[in-house]
């Protein structure tokens, strides 16, 4: 699989909104979420959405009066992506040192705990 582009904060927003969206959005639909949050102006998001078209992160369909935007690639995957860079940059590739970390971090609640204990346990089979 070839690794996918890390993306600028203000690209991962507009990729958010079109993960989080059940149907492909127009530009204005984007401004008018994104706005409520930012501030930001059609022609900010219209820029964006042309970076991210142009690197391969979204689709337009230009077939109708207005152009819909659909993402292309699917946000497990970037994640999956950022994960793994995270990983090498911080915990020198393992898996486990990242794990600990996380372990040990501020802000774990008990539920928190229980529900990676679980996790961990399904992974292992119950050992």
């Amino acid at each position: 699989m070839k690794a996918i582009e890390r993306l600028p904060e203000s690209e991962l927003e507009i990729m958010l909104t079109l993960w989080h969206s059940e149907k492909p959005m127009t530009a204005g639909e984007i401004t008018k979420k994104l706005s409520e949050i930012h501030g930001w102006k059609t022609g900010t998001v219209h820029v964006l959405l042309e970076r991210l078209y142009e690197r391969g992160f979204v689709s337009c369909d230009k077939s109708g009066y207005k152009h819909l935007f659909s993402p292309v690639i699917k946000e497990s995957d970037y994640r999956k992506g950022e994960e793994h860079t995270m990983m090498q940059r911080f915990f020198g590739g393992s898996a486990k040192n990242m794990i600990a970390s996380l372990l040990n971090a501020d802000g774990l609640s008990d539920d928190d705990l229980e529900e990676i204990a679980v996790m961990l346990k399904k992974k292992t089979g119950g050992k």
